[in-house]
């Protein structure tokens, strides 16, 4: 699967997740981050070739504001990681979060209808599938512009 090539490096991980590099450190000092199960190559003792569905799993985890996110991490981690291990994901997938993201209730559902039921009026209803398709049309962005930068090097030499 595309989205699970090592490609992105930490400042471009960064900016296609939208996170900062302190909150970045903090997950994956805390374990939050499963870099080994979403593709991540370790390049040096300190650095790390990242991919895409790294940079999604992390603009997922900032949905959630609160300080329990045991079940959050744990739903969103066999979630993402399914999404690593079998190459498919439904793409109207969309993460429900009580309290308006700080709840411990969460939950996945196939769509956003069914992500309706849980009739509470504080809930944040991640898109998933849209943000995991953004992540792949970015991966390709990513490789028709590597292509591109390799014709061009190799035209001047």
């Amino acid at each position: 699967m595309k989205l699970t090539e090592p490609v992105l490096n930490k400042a471009q991980l960064l900016k296609v997740a939208g996170i900062t590099s302190t909150t970045f450190n903090n997950w994956c000092l805390r374990g939050h981050i499963p870099l080994a199960q979403l593709g991540c190559e370790k390049v040096s003792l300190t650095r790390y070739k990242y991919t895409f569905l790294t940079a999604a799993y992390c603009a997922l985890l900032s949905y959630f504001r609160g300080n329990k996110r045991k079940i959050y991490l744990r739903m969103l981690k066999s979630f993402v990681c399914g999404v690593a291990n079998d190459g498919y994901y439904n793409d109207n997938a969309t993460i429900a979060i009580a309290n308006s993201g700080k709840g411990p209730d969460c939950g996945i559902f196939d769509n956003y209808g069914a992500a309706l039921d849980m009739r509470n009026l504080d809930v944040i209803y991640v898109d998933a599938g849209k943000i995991l398709n953004k992540a792949l049309e970015l991966h390709k962005q990513h490789e028709v512009s590597n292509k591109s930068a390799n014709k061009k090097v190799g035209s001047t030499l």
